[in-house]
């Protein structure tokens, strides 16, 4: 079997790693993770993050994995909305503590931009707190704008992101009259606008409502797209320009009492897509008198919408209570098939799920195409993608090179970028993976060749063919010699006759070479020439603590077949050898 599958088992070993700095430092900056134990593979290590039991996660929105649990801040656990929210990235986290749980919910993070911004109360009667950003690029976390109490202010109700400017509501006691009778005992609610660059508030609306909750669910060109529930529990949606302060409630969005509209936001265009009573509308202003019914798919009602609906960009999918999976575009609903279990992942540009024949699908939106997998996809990043069997096995893809690995047992895992996954173990500890540099190396499509009495094997790509020299070579593309495909003699002249002809075969991209009497490692890079690893760091990265094992020894003229490449410092050089 070639070694570019890279098919490698999760097994347990003993090894424990080395106490680091807490993954719970000082609020706000980041630390290496800490971990109780860890076991080193060729092309990955696993470790078991030393975490509280009540962790919850890891989480994923706006390209930021995280983690959450009850805010160490809480006196009554029970009656307390702050969590403390860790942000996993590049093998290190960042805690913040004392956030706003609304963090956690999958219909508030469509109201942020697609970023990844947050709020921090504050003790403070003068302030409703701090809105935080976190930017996933950079690891940096940047202060926006802190909301202001007023004197009349009851509760702070929710907010919403566009550009520069943040939106968000209070509910307030209604200002007197300058009266003998101050307080009118109504309650009003408002919709204010801060410019967090130029420190410029607008405070555009209050209104008059009778028991009135509110929530910003999205906002877009300066229209807050607003849930309200009245006096015994309807629920009904409204538009809200700030430029040109006007209010408009959706028609026919008035619900039953105690009835949910679900996952209400905004397309591109515009218009506006919810679920009520079950079903999914759309509506566009000045176009549509009343909402349109997207398709007739029912929600599941035996499933948490927030478990079930997923949005991104211009897509929503869901199941209904069959499982039967539904894909929502331009308003029109459309049924993908079944989905085992009601699980499925919805990206920008595809759709995973597993069939009821146990197939894991993909369906790429923009090509039209229909592909099978080897496991459910719940993560990509670039050509990476991660995901999940049905057996438990966490699955690591590398779509340039074909490499794939069983790199774990749990939970969907994420990506927070090409070297590191993290996913919650079927023991409900949390795990990181750290993949090495070497898995981005690419290698071609090869078989090997011999004839039935012949003692010379050959390596087969793309109509070119190379002469194996040696074992040493041999092994270093394949894991035995059953690999070796035996054919006639007269098969083996029709491919020597049409066939380009290379000369002999080098080592496999990713293998480590020194010279007998020179201490200096090589690795062979993709362009097939000697990498000069600089240091033993530089090697540890690599390959892990066993670096200095499996290095392959050669004559010191056999070297001189090889040209000289740039050398490696780090991991990141040997992406681009």
């Amino acid at each position: 079997m070639l070694k570019k599958s890279l098919i490698a088992a999760f097994a347990i070993a003993v090894g424990v790693s080395p106490l680091v700095p807490s993954l719970f430092a000082d609020s706000g900056s980041f630390s290496t993770n800490l971990a109780t134990a860890a076991w080193d593979y060729d092309y990955f290590g696993v470790e078991r993050l030393d975490l509280d039991d009540d962790i919850s996660g890891p989480d994923q929105f706006a390209d930021t994995v995280f983690l959450t649990q009850t805010s160490e801040l809480c006196e009554y656990a029970d009656l307390c909305d702050l969590v403390d929210l860790t942000i996993l990235k590049n093998g290190e986290s960042m805690t913040i503590e004392g956030v706003d749980d609304s963090v956690t919910d999958t219909f508030w993070q469509t109201a942020q931009d697609d970023r990844f911004i947050f709020r921090v109360p504050s003790e403070d009667e003068d302030s409703w707190g701090m809105i935080y950003e976190y930017d996933p690029e950079t690891g940096s976390l940047n202060e926006l704008v802190e909301i202001v109490r007023q004197d009349t202010d009851l509760d702070f109700v929710s907010f919403a992101t566009e550009g520069d400017r943040i939106f968000y509501t209070t509910i307030s006691e209604e200002e007197g009259d300058g009266t003998m009778d101050e307080d009118s005992g109504d309650i009003e609610s408002h919709l204010n606008v801060v410019d967090y660059t130029s420190g410029f508030e607008r405070d555009d609306f209050s209104y008059l409502l009778t028991a009135p909750w509110q929530e910003i669910v999205d906002v877009q060109d300066g229209v807050a797209l607003v849930r309200f529930q009245f006096e015994g529990g309807y629920e009904q949606l409204w538009l809200i320009n700030q430029t040109d302060r006007t209010m408009e409630a959706i028609p026919d969005t008035w619900t039953d009492p105690g009835a949910e509209i679900v996952a209400p936001h905004f397309m591109s265009d515009g218009t506006v897509e919810f679920f009520r009573n079950y079903r999914q509308f759309s509506y566009t202003q000045g176009v549509d008198e009343t909402p349109v019914e997207a398709g007739g798919a029912y929600l599941s009602w035996y499933v948490d919408p927030a478990e079930n609906v997923q949005v991104e960009g211009d897509y929503s999918a869901w199941v209904d209570d069959e499982n039967g999976l539904y894909v929502s575009q331009d308003g029109n609903a459309s049924k993908f098939g079944v989905a085992l279990n009601g699980e499925f992942t919805l990206t920008d540009s595809a759709i995973y799920f597993q069939n009821i024949d146990g197939d894991y699908l993909c369906y790429e939106f923009d090509s039209g195409a229909w592909e099978t997998r080897a496991y459910h996809v719940t993560d990509a990043y670039e050509d990476i993608r991660v995901g999940i069997d049905a057996n438990g096995d966490v699955w690591y893809e590398n779509l340039t090179n074909g490499y794939l690995m069983n790199i774990g047992y749990g939970a969907a895992p994420s990506l927070t970028d090409r070297e590191h996954a993290y996913w919650q173990g079927a023991d409900g500890n949390v795990y990181q993976v750290t993949f090495s540099p070497l898995i981005d190396l690419e290698r071609p499509e090869v078989e090997a060749f011999a004839s039935y009495d012949g003692s010379i094997v050959y390596l087969v790509s793309d109509r070119q063919m190379w002469t194996i020299p040696n074992e040493q070579v041999y092994f270093s593309w394949f894991d035995s010699w059953n690999d070796v495909l035996r054919v006639s003699e007269s098969t083996i002249d029709v491919y020597l006759d049409g066939y380009e002809q290379m000369g002999d075969l080098k080592f496999a991209p990713g293998t480590r070479v020194k010279a007998v009497s020179n201490a200096r490692v090589y690795v062979i890079g993709s362009d097939y020439k000697l990498h000069w690893i600089t240091s033993e760091t530089v090697a540890d990265e690599l390959y892990g603590d066993d670096w200095n094992q499996d290095i392959i020894e050669v004559n010191d003229t056999y070297l001189w077949q090889y040209a000289t490449g740039d050398n490696v410092e780090d991991g990141d050089d040997v992406r681009s050898i």
